[in-house]
C-alpha cells in the first residue's frame, strides 16, 4: 500500500510537490487547502488524489509536509497536532530552518527547504518538473525520520544535502535572501528618478534578469527576510564592502583584473548562461 502525503498548502511548491509525487507513482496525494476552489483547480492539474479543507483529514497521512509561509507553519502544526497519527512525519518546505529548529517540539520533524521556485504564485503555475536536479536542504530534528523525508524528495526529482540549520540559514542569507533585496533595492534606485520615460525605454535584458525576482510575492519574503534578519544584515554588509571596491576600482586597472576573477567564478556554476 502507497504511503498518503498530506499536503498542507497547495500553490506553486505544494502544487508541483504533489505532481511529482503523484508521477512517480510511490505516493498517494492528499491536498488540504483552505479554498475548495484550489483544490478543484489542483484535482484537475492532477496534483493530487484526495482534497480536504479540513486540517483534521491529516489523520490520514503518513508524512505532512507544510507548504505555506513561514510565519504560519508554527500555527498550523500546533493545530493539527492533535490528529496526526502515532508515528507520522512532519516536514516543511520554509526558506529559513533556524527558527522552526528553535520552536518545533512534540512531533516527529524534519525541517526541509528545496531550493526552486517561481516570481509566479498559485497552484496554476504548478510544474512537475520543478524540483529535477534542484537541490532540497534536510534539517533533521528526528534523525529516525531522515530516510522517509529524503526519499519523498529524491523521488520528487531532487538532490538531498543534510545540513545544520544554522549552516543553511548563513549560506541561504547570501545565495537566495540578499539577491532578492538587491533587487527590491535596484527597483526603487531606477523608480526614484525623474526620467521614467527614458529610463523605462533603456531598460533591456540585465535590468530584467537584474529584478526579476522583485516580481515575486512581498508578504512571502517580507516574512523570510524577518526571520532570517541576522544572517540577511550580515550577508548585506559584506555585499556594501564588495560593492564599495568596486565603485573605487572604476578608474583603475585592477577592476579588470577583478571582474575577470568573478566572470571565471560564474560561468561553471550556470553552464556559461
Amino acid at each position: 500500500m502507497k504511503p498518503t502525503v498530506a499536503i498542507v498548502g497547495i500553490g506553486l511548491i505544494g502544487g508541483s510537490l504533489g505532481l511529482a509525487l503523484r508521477k512517480s507513482k510511490r505516493y498517494r496525494v492528499l491536498g488540504i487547502a483552505r479554498r475548495p476552489v484550489t483544490l478543484v483547480e489542483a484535482r484537475r492539474l492532477g496534483a493530487i488524489d484526495a482534497g480536504s479543507t479540513n486540517l483534521t483529514d491529516v489523520y490520514q497521512a503518513d508524512i505532512v509536509v507544510l507548504c505555506m509561509p513561514v510565519d504560519d507553519i508554527v500555527p498550523v502544526l500546533e493545530k493539527l497536532k492533535p490528529f496526526l497519527k502515532p508515528r507520522a512525519i512532519v516536514t516543511d518546505v520554509g526558506s529559513v530552518k533556524g527558527v522552526l529548529d528553535q520552536q518545533v517540539r512534540g512531533v516527529r520533524f524534519v525541517g526541509a527547504h528545496p531550493l526552486a521556485g517561481s516570481h509566479k504564485a498559485g497552484v496554476k503555475a504548478s510544474r512537475a518538473d520543478l524540483f529535477q536536479k534542484a537541490v532540497c536542504v534536510l534539517v533533521p530534528q528526528d534523525r529516525s525520520a531522515v530516510n522517509a523525508v529524503r526519499d519523498l524528495w529524491q523521488a520528487a526529482g531532487a538532490r538531498v544535502l543534510l545540513m545544520s540549520a544554522r549552516a543553511h540559514d548563513a549560506a541561504v542569507a547570501l545565495t537566495s535572501h540578499l539577491p532578492h533585496l538587491v533587487a527590491h533595492a535596484l527597483i526603487h534606485v531606477a523608480a526614484g528618478r525623474r526620467d521614467q520615460k527614458v529610463l523605462q525605454s533603456l531598460m533591456a535584458g540585465s535590468f530584467r534578469d537584474a529584478t526579476r525576482v522583485a516580481s515575486s510575492d512581498p508578504e512571502q519574503w517580507v516574512q523570510i527576510f524577518q526571520a532570517n534578519a541576522g544572517d540577511l544584515r550580515q550577508a548585506v554588509r559584506l555585499f556594501q564592502r564588495e560593492l564599495n571596491r568596486l565603485a573605487a576600482q572604476l578608474d583603475r586597472p585592477s577592476l579588470r583584473a577583478t571582474m575577470k576573477k568573478s566572470q571565471s567564478y560564474r560561468l561553471p556554476l550556470f553552464d556559461g548562461l
